[in-house]
């Protein structure tokens, strides 16, 4: 059964790592992934459709696929984010490939090696294997104009991005509107970007969200 294969799975929504406790009744997972009885590490959950990474390096993704979202690859990867109507990943090499709507270029991955990638509505961020962050997509509110330094997590949502710098402070840039770029001070853990807002966990545990 597919869900004995996500007991122990991650759960990535925008980037942000739940516990699989947290599945929401297998996110209308309906059959869908770990046909081969593979283990699911990972799940990402994007606007219309869905996407497991499996213990085997394959990506499964499944839901809506008008843009090509689903239409998974050949090969192994050791990261997946799902976005609006593309899906990006990072190959075990540490290069990124995006499938699905390739609008505004949010599919057109620069070339060079990334630890993570993360897929919004309508660009894509991820962090290289240095720590500094590089965005592609559209960028009509400074989404994608990324600040210098090192991160460790990167999270992009609709018109905002935010990343976790290695000093576990939260620094976001993009549309403030809504005031969904005010990260609270503080360390985290983690962070997650929606399309109008952002959580992030505390190293306490607590979530905060603005």
């Amino acid at each position: 059964m597919f869900f004995a294969a996500i007991r122990n799975a991650r759960v990535v929504v925008g980037g942000f790592v739940f516990g699989s406790l947290l599945l929401l009744a297998g996110i209308a997972l309906g059959g869908a992934a770990a046909q081969d009885g593979g283990r699911v590490v990972a799940i990402t959950v994007g606007g219309e459709h869905a996407c497991a990474l499996l213990d085997s390096g394959e990506v499964e993704c499944w839901g809506d696929s008008r843009a090509g979202q689903t239409d998974v690859p050949a090969g192994r990867f050791s990261a997946v984010s799902a976005g609006r109507r593309h899906t990006c990943g990072v190959r075990e090499n540490g290069e990124v490939e995006c499938w699905g709507s390739d609008v505004h270029g949010r599919a057109s991955a620069p070339s060079g090696r990334f630890s993570t990638v993360s897929a919004g509505d309508w660009h894509t961020c991820g962090v290289r294997e240095s720590g500094e962050v590089e965005c592609w997509g559209f960028n009509n509110y400074g989404q994608t104009g990324a600040p210098s330094g090192r991160f460790g997590v990167v999270s992009a949502g609709g018109r905002q991005t935010c990343g976790l710098r290695e000093s576990d402070e939260v620094e976001c840039w993009g549309d403030s509107a809504f005031g969904r770029t005010d990260a609270p001070s503080g360390r985290f853990s983690t962070v997650s970007t929606g399309t109008s807002h952002t959580c992030g966990l505390r190293e306490s545990g607590e979530v905060e969200c603005w």
